[in-house]
């Protein structure tokens, strides 16, 4: 393009894409002259570009308008992505590592042949050791970290199997050994409760599940669910929830004074074994109520609908319904309401995460849609007889049953309770419960996984980002929510945008991960994300800042 004439430069740019445009503006000074200074050009492009109406500037201005609104539209974020990917001494147990849901970034960090848990704060991208978990069991036995969670109120779960040396004399006195000695050959499967606030440890075992491996765990304050899957037998699984229940088992006098001792002693010798650890550990008990299970055979009559065991679990709606993911799938596959902890009552069987949803005219396609990532509210009338406004706006994914192409689409629910009944406050998790959805957006570009393994979605904080990892590869969508939910009535999205059944259609950016992504969420910017992947932790910048670096970050954790 450099030994072209002017007109013919203008000609290209006015038909290029705006992302094009810009990367020809850039590539060179004659290039740039030629870009912001055509004001017909840049008219043209503005035309094209989501946004508001702009008023009459100069050219130079314009073309600041139309940078602005390309940079918010993430143009160009394939190639000034940065990208930093800490790696440690040992590899990384993708299973049983996890994110915290909260927009905290923080993670529990477990490697695989470790006993230990870190957790770890990745903001900004710089990574911070804030404490590590070791196992009350790691000197007498050997203990295999399976699942880790966070509940939500400063308190860690670790999920985990121990088989004692028992080749070795042992301290009859250690919490430990008491089920050491009659643990089971392959090991006696257990749960260790963390309080970030305490020093004391919660400890409860499974001696029934031995034979059986954790597939998912799932934590809220006071309870924790578990997926569980035969080792033998893959058709027997089931889905338990546990609530502790309470016995005094917090922090007394008694226990201050012994563990300041194990402290003081610790500090003058750090070889120097705690010689009351075991009055840091409390078995606890537990109540346990069955969710969901199979009959142990091969049958589509199971409350999993035939789905298999869940492979995920994810309480919402304040610990009020659980979701159950399984594999392959990108959302829950289906979701149960939760009884209050003191009400006997079963739960009723899980529920499928399908609605029937328009698609055109002629079409109508059966979704399974996500917890919505953005809502409104607006109090019409807060007299008596007066009305609220609720919109929820949430990520789907449909496939069509014969031809078998799949959809992801943007779907809003709304609802008007009566302005005395509406606490008006913000629970996205309650917006799942609507049957009657609409498409308002499509995400062009998306494709379904065709592994076992599924793609991870991730919405930003205030609902401008939609990311979804698919194996190796990150897709990020850029959208104006309040313009999305409210059906593009300004005028936002340009003709261009829009397709012929009225739709609004999203452009993806492609961002190539080169590792396998197994989590994904943003952090509390809109433009950052944090992965946890087969290689490391991985922490990314897709705004406008970013120079396109690649780094690699060793970490001493172990």
């Amino acid at each position: 393009m450099l030994r072209l004439p002017v007109e013919l430069v203008q000609l290209i740019l006015r038909h290029c894409e705006t992302p094009a445009y810009f990367q020809a503006a850039f590539a060179s000074r004659r290039l740039f002259e030629i870009a912001s200074s055509s004001r017909d050009v840049i008219l043209l492009q503005l035309h094209k570009t989501p946004g508001h109406g702009f008023k009459l500037l100069r050219t130079t201005e314009l073309f600041r308008i139309l940078m602005k609104r390309s940079l918010e539209q993430l143009d160009g974020a394939e190639f000034h992505t940065d990208r930093k990917l800490y790696q440690f001494q040992n590899v990384i147990d993708s299973r049983a590592s996890t994110f915290e849901d909260s927009i905290d970034e923080n993670a529990l960090l477990v490697f695989k042949d470790n006993s230990t848990v870190h957790l770890v704060h990745i903001g900004n991208g710089i990574l911070t050791h804030e404490r590590e978990f070791k196992s009350p069991g790691k000197d007498i036995g050997n203990v295999e970290v399976l699942r880790t969670a966070f509940d939500g109120d400063n308190g860690i779960y670790v999920l985990h199997r121990f088989k004692p040396f028992l080749d070795q004399e042992l301290d009859t006195d250690h919490p430990f050994v008491k089920h050491a000695l009659q643990s089971h050959p392959h090991g006696d499967i257990f749960m260790t409760y963390y309080k970030l606030d305490s020093l004391l440890v919660r400890m409860c075992a499974f001696p029934d599940r031995h034979d059986y491996r954790p597939l998912a765990l799932s934590a809220t304050p006071g309870q924790f669910a578990i997926s569980w899957q035969h080792i033998l037998n893959p058709h027997d699984y089931n889905v338990e929830l546990y609530t502790w229940v309470d016995e005094g088992e917090e922090e007394d006098e008694s226990d201050r004074e012994a563990i300041e001792e194990d402290l003081e002693a610790g500090d003058t010798n750090e070889d120097a074994k705690p010689k009351n650890e075991a009055s840091r550990i409390r078995y606890a008990a537990y109540a346990t109520s069955s969710l969901a299970g199979s009959d142990g055979h091969d049958s589509d009559d199971d409350p999993f609908q035939g789905r298999g065991p869940a492979v995920r679990l994810a309480f919402n709606d304040r610990g009020h319904q659980l979701l159950y993911h399984y594999r392959a799938q990108t959302l829950y596959g289906s979701f149960q309401r939760l009884h209050a902890p003191h009400q006997s009552r079963p739960a009723k069987p899980p529920s499928a995460n399908e609605c029937i949803v328009p698609y055109s005219n002629s079409l109508s396609l059966r979704f399974s849609i996500g917890i919505p990532f953005f809502g409104t509210h607006e109090s019409h009338n807060l007299l008596p007889g007066g009305s609220c406004h609720w919109q929820y706006l949430a990520f789907g994914i449909a496939t069509h049953r014969v031809e078998k192409w799949t959809v992801a689409c943007l779907l809003k629910s709304e609802a008007f309770p009566r302005a005395q009944h509406c606490h008006h406050i913000f629970n996205l998790g309650r917006g799942r419960r609507f049957d009657n959805w609409q498409i308002m957006a499509r995400l062009g570009g998306f494709e379904e996984s065709t592994t076992s393994h599924g793609s991870r979605v991730a919405a930003s904080p205030l609902g401008t980002r939609i990311a979804v990892a698919n194996w190796k590869t990150l897709r990020v969508w850029a959208l104006e929510p309040h313009e999305v939910i409210a059906g593009n009535t300004t005028g936002y999205y340009s003709p261009s945008w829009v397709s012929d059944s009225g739709l609004i259609e999203l452009r993806p950016v492609v961002i190539p991960l080169d590792a396998v992504c197994s989590q994904l969420k943003f952090t509390d910017k809109e433009d950052e994300l944090v992965a946890i992947t087969d290689r490391g932790l991985m922490y990314l910048n897709i705004g406008p800042s970013g120079r396109g670096l690649r780094l690699v970050d060793r970490q001493g954790l172990e």
